[in-house]
């Protein structure tokens, strides 16, 4: 049976992004190692999702079967995301840090996937992911080595990524990093040489 790889890249810097890069890697390791794997790629800087306002406001949580025509358009794009990650198997979430935590790009597109009846619900014992039995990775990027310890307080990259998945109702993930891009002493390509080593034990590990 086929699997389902979907790959979300959110940088914009196109073709000298870091993290698209080992994104990139990581799909081809994948394709070499397994032949029954099928990939979608959402690249946030090429299509970005639509940055969350009054109108989708009213769209997301309006009454659903009293939708106008422009609000049924207005949420088209999150109902499609959605719809992507329900039908996905891998999901890679491919993250450069910006001003400590994700891009604006990754930013709107998680506010158009995290829906109430949709990828999370609520009960008595709290909130309730919808998409469970999936596995996620997350390749992070940053200028500056956030594996330091003294760098973990100001990480709200990673950390968040990891809330909004487990949010939504994944559990398994695993994360690949590119940090020190920046430093004199690593720089860009040592830092996505290791996470390219990184890249081969996961994929030999799930493969």
């Amino acid at each position: 049976m086929t699997k389902q790889v979907l790959i979300i890249k959110s940088s914009p810097a196109n073709e000298f992004s870091v993290s698209s890069e080992i994104a990139d890697y990581l799909q081809s390791q994948l394709q070499n190692k397994n032949e029954r794997l099928a990939f979608t790629v959402r690249d946030l800087s090429q299509t970005p999702a639509p940055v969350y306002d009054n109108q989708i406001l009213n769209s997301f949580y309006g009454d659903q079967d009293a939708l106008t025509a422009e609000q049924t358009a207005v949420a088209q794009p999150s109902l499609l995301y959605i719809d992507e990650l329900k039908q996905a198997d891998i999901i890679v979430f491919a993250s450069p840090m910006h001003n400590f935590s994700v891009t604006s790009l990754m930013k709107n597109y998680i506010d158009q996937i995290c829906r109430f009846g949709l990828t999370f619900s609520y009960s008595e014992q709290g909130p309730k992911g919808l998409l469970e039995g999936k596995q996620a990775v997350i390749i992070a990027s940053a200028g500056a080595d956030m594996s330091m310890p003294e760098m973990h307080a100001i990480d709200f990259q990673v950390p968040y990524l990891k809330q909004v998945l487990g949010f939504i109702g994944i559990a398994d993930i695993d994360v690949i990093t590119a940090y020190g891009i920046s430093m004199p002493h690593i720089g860009s390509e040592v830092a996505t040489r290791q996470a390219k080593v990184q890249v081969d034990h996961w994929v030999n590990a799930i493969a």
